[in-house]
């Protein structure tokens, strides 16, 4: 049919174009990861009519988890109705994960041998883009200051902080991504390479964060790594272990919140003062879901909620800054027990279409473990919980899954048969 090779070799030549990107994605803050599920899923759900009746997952597989996740942006609109916000959030991620829901059938239905040019262009940004993070930061950000002159009279350490926050949101979504990079190491290179570069790869993400002052992502890094262990030798356990760390994450979010107000002045007096921050940042979080526990403040309440503390270095700043820095606690504060429960529901709703997803090879299911722990320590400890870069990290990195071989590595009579 000739709409339908049409059609692919566009899909396929965009694919290559926009992944090639990648690492400048990734450098300048990752936020451009909104954009790209929503550029990729636009020629996605064209592909996914044509190749519907060969994809693995079946429609009615993903009519549960389309009518939860639609359910729960329902309501995060209708939250809007008592915040002073609109619900323009709600209306354009909702838009945003529609498109991106076909960014894993515009994956799973390239040939054999763009997969695997598709792996090695990956894995190439991969090491590079980590590479120039850790350059940049040693630089002392002279990278992004080249790239994005200052203007004259602007200040200096205004432009390195900046540039420090965006490497920061850079290295966190290399840590998240890092599960995936490390399976396509170890199918997609000979044998006897994988683990010299599988260990370059995390060492120099490693400097870049030590560089960077950034406690955050090496805690995502081990905790992803440790269920790509978990998840390559007990499958079906690593999927139901960090689905429902993920799921227990939004659910209990309140006991985050109990936590830090137990750990007293003692405690966060001896503690770094972005952790100091976060536990209060919680504890008062905790004290506005109190206020409002069935149905929350209303959508992006939290960018507007007043009180503020003084820090141990007699700076007045606020206790929430834009967002609790915790996706469950910003669920419920917002959108109270009903929206922490819809959502809930809709991450349940996930089980079967990843089980599907890593199903094939131990790999495949080491990397949706580890990116689906990754996502829940990032989501409990920096993201917000509507911000739509990080969505779109989180569904751009499990439909890359499907780049890894079904197999334990690819054969030569896979290469000759695709």
């Amino acid at each position: 049919m000739l709409l339908r090779r049409l059609l692919d070799a566009f899909a396929s030549g965009w694919l290559l174009f926009w992944l090639a990107l990648i690492a400048v994605y990734i450098h300048f803050g990752a936020l451009a990861f909104a954009g790209l599920v929503i550029l990729l899923g636009a020629v996605g759900w064209p592909v996914w009519l044509l190749h519907r009746k060969h994809l693995p997952v079946t429609t009615c597989n993903l009519l549960m988890p389309m009518a939860a996740f639609a359910a729960f942006f329902i309501w995060l609109a209708a939250t809007s109705g008592w915040s002073d916000h609109g619900p323009d959030t709600a209306l354009r991620l909702g838009g945003q994960m529609a498109l991106a829901a076909a960014v894993p059938a515009l994956i799973a239905t390239r040939a054999v041998w763009t997969r695997i040019l598709l792996s090695h262009l990956l894995m190439a940004m991969v090491i590079g883009g980590v590479a120039v993070l850790a350059m940049d930061v040693a630089s002392g950000y002279g990278i992004n200051i080249f790239l994005s002159p200052i203007d004259e009279g602007a200040d200096l350490n205004q432009r390195q902080s900046e540039a420090e926050m965006n490497i920061g949101r850079g290295h966190v979504a290399y840590a998240v991504l890092a599960p995936l990079v490390i399976a396509l190491f170890a199918t997609r290179l000979p044998q006897g390479r994988a683990g010299p570069v599988a260990i370059g790869f995390v060492a120099l993400l490693l400097v870049g964060t030590l560089l960077n002052r950034l406690a955050i992502a090496p805690i995502i890094l081990v905790s992803a790594l440790a269920f790509l262990y978990i998840g390559y030798h007990r499958p079906t356990a690593g999927l139901r272990l960090s689905l429902g760390a993920l799921v227990g994450s939004v659910l209990f979010a309140p006991l985050v919140g109990i936590a830090a107000r137990l750990s007293g002045e003692g405690l966060m007096a001896r503690l770094p003062m972005s952790w100091d921050h976060r536990l209060r940042m919680w504890d008062y979080s905790l004290s506005r879901i109190g206020e409002a526990p069935w149905f929350g403040h209303g959508l992006d309440r939290s960018r507007t909620m007043a009180g503020d503390f003084t820090t141990r270095i007699g700076v007045d700043i606020p206790f929430v800054s834009l967002h609790p820095h915790n996706v469950g606690l910003q669920t419920w504060m917002e959108t109270g027990l009903v929206g922490a429960f819809l959502l809930t529901l809709a991450l349940v709703s996930l089980y079967r279409p990843l089980k599907t997803l890593a199903g094939g090879s131990p790999w495949r299911a080491g990397a949706v473990s580890g990116l689906l722990m990754g996502a829940t320590v990032g989501g409990a400890v920096t993201v917000g919980a509507w911000q739509y870069w990080w969505w779109g990290l989180i569904v751009l990195a499990l439909s890359l899954v499907l780049l890894i071989p079904a197999g334990a590595r690819l054969s030569e009579r896979d290469i000759i048969s695709a």
